[in-house]
Formats: structure tokens, C-alpha cells, sequence
């Protein structure tokens, strides 16, 4: 548990901003994809989970049990919360036991207020169970290689309780075999005497995971090309993922947003590995990033689209670890009456933006509940909606209803043309646009409703424009 009052003081703060986001944003549209399938029968769940998506079921089997017993989303946005905050304390007590209480405080702090960690801490998908799972797991390697002094059965318990975790990393999220490689690769370099103890809890989590890789192999052709959102733009996508993973979140197509973003990220990085790595190369906190690394080597080797800002994360906690390092190191050579003043600029920086992305709803998801209040109120029974980025209609059917309307949900692109000929027959169309690009790159279904007369266009702007939102209705 933690040291001092001020270790219990930052994870009050990052119980703060996380529970008060999760009680203020709308859904945003994964989570209600999550929840819609969580609550189907558990078999058809599973069955949409292997055929039509790219992930693990552990987290589908939570959402779905979570469910059962009756838990409003809200409820389900706490326990993700939850997570997050334990992932907070898992990051302090990871750095103290390398790094001391000092940098160990720093690191959770920034852990506390950075802005991507808040803002998928509060989030209804597999992000914070996955990244509570990895710092455990990186928590758990760390004793067994720094206490020297524990009991044979207690270092069997613990390397039992890795397996066991690393095999829950799995089932989350397929990532997770890149934290283990990583874990593996540190072993294999610098701490040879566990090679064979980590050989072999691996060969267990394998075995655990086993029922999975039938399923894994079916999913893989499709995993990493549910986003292609930076299809031909790589170069793009790999500058911005630095500010996107850690202080811009979801800030693609803000170009100012964007670039400044990335700017201070990579430069952030880059000045936080410099300052401590020389002196801490054994140090297991340096590899807090190398899942990140191998993950983005895996996406250009493979040629995948793995370029989200939620599957980098991890980057994020390591950054707070190094940052931590890195002022605990500076803080010993400025003089006494510098130290406060800077230490209170940076992290008065960072928490601004925190904080910004808890309490202005400009920076929150698609305003959904507004989008779902135009429809119960200006639409007819007999309009027909039409979902160019079909993954608000998971949304959008938890706030209003959509069953006396005719509906076209559109997931891909060859669907594009096909709705287009289904819309004809219809006097009343409203058009549902957000994020349309992926499946309907040229706006080719906009320009064929266009031959109708635009009755109406309502904006639901974001600073971050891809949780903007825009509907349109077209009569004949």
C-alpha cells in the first residue's frame, strides 16, 4: 500500500478526475457496441466476438456478468475507473521499489492527470482491465527480482499468480504477448539466473491460453484493420501517436492540436529517456515502453493499422515512470529554492490538461443523448435513419427508440452503394454522420442524397473532431 499521505492524495486525485468523467461523457461508441453485445445470450455474444471482431472474450465475459446482475452503464463505467485508479497504484509501487518513494510519487502523479490515461480510464471497453493486468504483471516480475529474501513458497506463489496474470493479459487483449516479450526480453539480457522460472510460467499462461488459439488464428487476418483511419497516411499516424497516446487524445483532425501534441510528446519522451537511462539500464521501469515499441514494430512489419492511441497506453504509464526518474535526478542538482517553483510549472501544466479533459465537454465523446434527442422529436415513424459509420446505432438505441423507424446500418464499404438504392423509396431521410471515412471515403452516399432537399442540418461539434457529429434530413 502506499508509503504516505501524499501517495493516498494522488490516487484520491485520480479517483477524482476518472469517477467524475465517468459520470459526465456520453457513450462513446465502442462502449455501446460492448454493450450490446454483452447483453445478448453469452453463445451469440462469443459467436460476434470470433466472427466479427478482433478481440479476447475475458472482458465480454465481465461486461456480460456485470449485466446479469442488473448494473446500469454507469456502474460498469465505475469498476473501468476502478481499474484505472489500481493502475495508478500499481505504477507507484512498480517505480518505488526501483526508484525510491520520491520518483515513485512523481510517476503516479503524472499517472494521475495525463489526459489518455483519464480519458480510456473512464471508458467501457478492454483498455484499463488490460493495462491494470500488465503493471500487475510487471509489479509481480519486479518482487521476484528484487527481493532476494523471500520464502521458496512465496516466490512459487508469485510466479503461480504470473502465469496466472499473464494468461488474463491474454484473454483481454491479444497486446498482451507483446508485454510478455518484453518481460521475456529483459530476462533473456540482463537477468539470465530467471530465464528458466520465466520459460516456464510462460509455457503455463500458454497452456491456460490454449483454449484460444483456435480462435486467435481465425481473428488474426482481420486484427489490426478494424481502424483504417491512417490508410496511406502511416507517416501521419506515427508522428501523432506520441501526443495522441499521452496528452491529445483523439486529437486527429485538429491540425494544430495535432502537431503541437505530438511535438511536446516526442520531445517529452526522447528528453525523459535521455535523462534516465545511462544510469538505469537494469532497470525494469525502463521497459515499461517496450510493449509499446514491439507493437509498432508488429504493425509496420505486418503491415497492420495498429496505429490507435489506446493500444499504446502503456506508453503513457511509462512515460510517468520515466518522468518520475527524470525529476527525481534533476530535483537533487537545482538548488533547494528552484525546486519547488519547477516542480509545480510541470506538473500544474499537466494537470491543467487533465483536468480540461474531465470538465469541458467540448473534449468529451459524441454528444449522443443530443443527437438522440433530435431524432425522438423531429422524426416520423415512417423516416428512415441511415448510419454512414453504423457504430452510433449502438449508441443511439440505449437513449431513444429506434423501433418504429426502418434503419440502415452501414459497417463497409461495399455496403455504401447498396444503401444508397435501399434509401429511394423513402420520402424522410436522416442522415447520421460521424467518422465516415473509413466506409464511405468519397461521401458518395451524401452526394446521392443530395438529389433531395436538405430539410434540415444539425452540428454536434467537438474540439476533437473525430467525436464531432452531423445530421442531415433529406426530403423528396
Amino acid at each position: 500500500m502506499p508509503r504516505s499521505r501524499l501517495a493516498w492524495a494522488v490516487l484520491a486525485l485520480a479517483a477524482l478526475l476518472r469517477i467524475t468523467l465517468a459520470m459526465l461523457r456520453p457513450l462513446q461508441v465502442d462502449e455501446g457496441y460492448t454493450l450490446h453485445v454483452a447483453a445478448l445470450p453469452l453463445q451469440a455474444g462469443l459467436h460476434i466476438l470470433r466472427t466479427l471482431d478482433v478481440h479476447p472474450p475475458l472482458f465480454l465475459l465481465l461486461v456480460h456478468a456485470w449485466l446479469g446482475l442488473h448494473s446500469p452503464d454507469a456502474g460498469i463505467r465505475l469498476r473501468m475507473a476502478l481499474f484505472g485508479i489500481a493502475s495508478v497504484w500499481l505504477l507507484y509501487a512498480i517505480v518505488v521499489r526501483w526508484h525510491g518513494e520520491r520518483a515513485a510519487l512523481i510517476a503516479a502523479f503524472c499517472a494521475a492527470v495525463m489526459p489518455s490515461l483519464i480519458f480510456y480510464d473512464s471508458m467501457i471497453r478492454m483498455y484499463a482491465p488490460f493495462d491494470a493486468l500488465a503493471l500487475t504483471s510487471f509489479l509481480l516480475l519486479s518482487i521476484l527480482l528484487t527481493r532476494a529474501d523471500l520464502k521458496i513458497s512465496s516466490r512459487r506463489a508469485l510466479w503461480t499468480g504470473w502465469a496466472i496474470v499473464t494468461a488474463l493479459l491474454w484473454y483481454t487483449l491479444y497486446l498482451g504477448v507483446m508485454v510478455s516479450l518484453a518481460q521475456l526480453l529483459y530476462v533473456a539480457l540482463l537477468r539470465r539466473d530467471a530465464l528458466v522460472r520465466v520459460l516456464t510460467a510462460l509455457a503455463c499462461a500458454g497452456l491456460l491460453f490454449a483454449p484460444q488459439v483456435g480462435t486467435l488464428a481465425y481473428q488474426l487476418p482481420r486484427g489490426g484493420l478494424a481502424f483504417p483511419f491512417y490508410a496511406q497516411h502511416e507517416l501521419q499516424a506515427l508522428w501523432e501517436l506520441a501526443g495522441q497516446a499521452t496528452i491529445a487524445v483523439q486529437s486527429h483532425g485538429n491540425v494544430v492540436w495535432a502537431s503541437l501534441g505530438s511535438l511536446v510528446g516526442w520531445a517529452w519522451i526522447a528528453a525523459a529517456l535521455a535523462l534516465v537511462a545511462p544510469r538505469n539500464g537494469r532497470s525494469l521501469v525502463l521497459w515499461l515502453g517496450v510493449p509499446s515499441a514491439l507493437t509498432l514494430a508488429y504493425s509496420l512489419l505486418a503491415h497492420k493499422l495498429l496505429y490507435t492511441d489506446r493500444y499504446y497506453l502503456l506508453l503513457a504509464y511509462a512515460l510517468c515512470a520515466w518522468s518520475g526518474i527524470a525529476a527525481d535526478r534533476i530535483g537533487e542538482k537545482l538548488p533547494a529554492t528552484m525546486r519547488r517553483p519547477a516542480g509545480l510549472l510541470a506538473g500544474g501544466a499537466l494537470a491543467a490538461l487533465g483536468i480540461l479533459y474531465t470538465l469541458n465537454p467540448a473534449l468529451y465523446t459524441a454528444d449522443w443523448p443530443a443527437v438522440a434527442a433530435l431524432l425522438e422529436s423531429h422524426s416520423q415513424p415512417k423516416d428512415l435513419i441511415v448510419f454512414e459509420q453504423g457504430s452510433p446505432f449502438f449508441v443511439l438505441k440505449r437513449g431513444v427508440s429506434l423501433d418504429h423507424h426502418p434503419l440502415l446500418v452501414i459497417l463497409r464499404r461495399q455496403d455504401v452503394a447498396r444503401s444508397s438504392a435501399l434509401s429511394r423509396p423513402f420520402a424522410r431521410v436522416w442522415l447520421v454522420l460521424f467518422q465516415s471515412g473509413p466506409v464511405d471515403p468519397d461521401s458518395k452516399l451524401l452526394s446521392a442524397l443530395k438529389a433531395r432537399r436538405v430539410a434540415g442540418v444539425w452540428e454536434f461539434p467537438r474540439a476533437l473532431p473525430a467525436e464531432s457529429a452531423l445530421v442531415v434530413l433529406f426530403k423528396r
